[in-house]
């Protein structure tokens, strides 16, 4: 039995916060701030693609708040 102030393992955190990006000539940096309440974030998943997204991923570890994604092209 889990008590009010457990969060059951199947419980899937929100979504990250105040996301934005910051553009580059060839990256950009995109910055976020954990999700409020629900589930412990155990890492975060940044995907990205030229034209369609999600072609390329990141894993990063949960304490991380910001990635830069490189090499991209004009």
């Amino acid at each position: 039995m889990i008590d009010d102030d457990t969060v059951a393992e199947t419980t899937e955190p929100g979504q990250p916060v105040d996301v934005s990006t910051t553009a580059f000539s060839n990256s950009v940096l995109v910055s976020w701030r954990p999700p409020d309440g629900g589930a412990m974030v155990r890492g975060y998943v940044v995907g990205y693609g030229e034209g369609v997204p999600d072609v390329s991923w990141q894993y990063l570890e949960p304490h991380r708040r910001n990635v830069t994604i490189r090499n991209l092209s004009q």
